[in-house]
């Protein structure tokens, strides 16, 4: 079993620094760390190490010491795991895989045949397990970016997406600052035009402590139900969850679209903030939900 190929290759996203010599140093960033991502678990290659491990863990069980840009993406796979109470399942790689072909479908073996002892960076897999860690990779890059360059450059503020996830660092007051200026410039490389959120709403948000911003749109994404192995029959055409970190943001996102109807009282119950927009079949009318801490809410609103 192969794994699983996400849309797009891990990139280096966008990035946005309040100063052109940052502006440089944050690029610099950023492709250092898509470099140590696409080597860990970048699907486009055949020698990064999640291809090695799925590829092992087809035919036997595995336990390696792997790297440590790996372990701490499979830390952030987990952790997801334990906040959606395994609506977020990284073990759903082979079912993914058969609800793309049109196969019957497999449950999610779980995370039970999964094991990661953190500081040692010892992985156990067990056999059959084949993992897809694309959606939070892309996540933890994009907190990992902010976190690098907060440490690199104190006191500045720092706009790091990657693929649809963003996180935000730096003082509250400079990132809510940055992320709600218009930039001076168009550029592919300024953060912004992936998540499409209104950049008030978006530094209403960070004021919050909402440092983290994950979008989820279906279809476009292989969401899967880890219980069943179907793919995952939303209402939700749209979700847009802000949480503390971009980790977080993803894990909350993408369990709200296997949730359903549920999903705005179960994000808000996870501390987190959410907006979800779905249109029903046949039917123009587009439906948004907001949680109560969605900036500028209305309520239940038709698009």
């Amino acid at each position: 079993m192969p794994t699983p190929i996400p849309p797009r290759a891990p990139d280096a996203g966008a990035v946005r620094a309040p100063a052109p010599d940052l502006q440089a140093e944050a690029l610099r960033l950023a492709e250092r760390v898509r470099r140590e991502v696409s080597r860990a678990v970048g699907p486009e290659r055949i020698d990064s190490e999640l291809s090695l491990l799925n590829r092992f863990a087809e035919h036997e069980d595995v336990d390696v010491v792997v790297g440590p840009v790996l372990a701490e993406i499979v830390a952030a796979a987990l952790l997801a795991a334990r906040l959606t109470s395994g609506l977020v399942d990284p073990t759903t790689g082979a079912a993914a895989w058969r609800a793309l072909d049109g196969l019957a479908p497999h449950p999610a073996p779980g995370i039970g045949r999964l094991e990661l002892d953190v500081p040692t960076r010892r992985l156990r897999m067990g056999r059959g397990t084949v993992l897809d860690l694309a959606p939070i990779a892309d996540a933890w890059a994009a907190d990992r970016t902010v976190r690098v360059f907060a440490q690199e450059h104190p006191g500045h503020a720092l706009v790091a997406e990657v693929g649809q996830a963003c996180a935000v660092g730096g003082p509250p007051a400079a990132a809510a600052a940055l992320v709600g200026a218009a930039p001076t410039a168009p550029s592919p490389r300024a953060a912004g035009p992936h998540t499409g959120v209104d950049a008030g709403v978006r530094a209403a948000l960070v004021e919050r402590g909402r440092r983290g911003l994950a979008v989820v749109e279906h279809p476009g994404s292989v969401l899967v139900n880890p219980v069943t192995g179907t793919a995952a029959a939303s209402p939700w055409d749209r979700v847009v969850v802000a949480a503390p970190s971009a980790v977080e943001a993803q894990a909350y996102a993408r369990a709200a679209h296997v949730l359903g109807r549920d999903a705005p009282g179960w994000v808000e119950a996870c501390g987190a903030d959410g907006e979800f927009t779905g249109s029903r079949p046949g039917s123009t009318l587009r439906r948004r939900f907001r949680t109560p801490g969605w900036p500028g809410r209305t309520g239940r609103t038709a698009a």
